[in-house]
């Protein structure tokens, strides 16, 4: 995996520069890594509130696992089982 880089110059007011110093220097980090940390952390936030499969999926799942619970399920124990079922439906 590539890593890759970029430089940008980011403007702050001279207080808030100062408190992201002294908060960066509680957690032993640069004033550099604190910034990418809270655009990680705010990133990777966002990265896992996004659903791993969609509406109708879900939904899918749900109904599985309802019928499941009602013991509507079979139980196949070889290859040959499975192969069988298949040809079955």
């Amino acid at each position: 995996m590539q890593t890759k880089s970029i430089q940008k110059f980011i403007t702050f007011s001279p207080e808030l520069f100062d408190l992201a110093v002294s908060k960066a220097a509680r957690f032993g980090m640069s004033i550099g890594e604190y910034v990418r940390y809270l655009i990680y952390d705010d990133v990777k936030k966002e990265q896992d509130s996004v659903p791993l499969v969609n509406v109708e999926t879900e939904k899918r799942i749900g109904e599985s696992l309802a019928a499941y619970k009602k013991g509507n399920y079979i139980t196949v124990r070889s290859d040959k089982e499975l192969k069988e079922y298949f040809e079955n439906l």
